[in-house]
């Protein structure tokens, strides 16, 4: 859908996707970033959701210390989403990747305010994944943060 939105006249552009079903900020460190070297891919342009997978208390402890170390290794001007979830559980985790973001010069989609209460309309079946309109909002959002019209 964000490729949609920047899609112009003359300009295509070729996704690589390396997200994973369930993937956590350690699986971005670990696994994605060291892929996407090893492939030598050199892109135009980067996007990172991630977040929402470890927000389970019993790994909460591990994303902010995630979150630091992810904003400091992502290239500048890669596009970062906030988390979108309960805002008393989201708002402190996205404060920080705003912060953060400013310093290692990354841009912020907001995500996180994309998809907030009232759920209903926004969500898949399992009442976690984004649907076709909640992911609309995520790549409108994406966009915003590209100042696509």
């Amino acid at each position: 859908q964000l490729r949609q939105l920047m899609a112009t006249e003359g300009q295509e552009w070729r996704t690589v996707n390396l997200s994973q079903s369930g993937g956590r900020v350690r699986d971005v460190l670990g696994d994605q970033l060291p892929l996407a070297e090893r492939l030598g891919l050199e892109p135009a342009l980067i996007t990172v959701a991630v977040g929402a997978n470890d927000l389970r208390p019993s790994r909460r402890d591990g994303l902010e210390p995630g979150l630091e170390k992810l904003t400091a290794v992502l290239p500048p001007r890669t596009v970062i989403g906030t988390i979108p979830g309960r805002p008393k559980t989201v708002t402190p985790f996205n404060e920080l990747v705003r912060e953060w973001a400013a310093r290692h010069d990354l841009r912020v989609a907001e995500t996180g305010g994309a998809i907030t209460p009232p759920w209903r309309g926004k969500l898949a079946s399992d009442w976690f994944h984004p649907n076709d309109v909640g992911y609309s909002m995520w790549a409108r959002a994406f966009a915003d943060a590209l100042d696509l019209p």
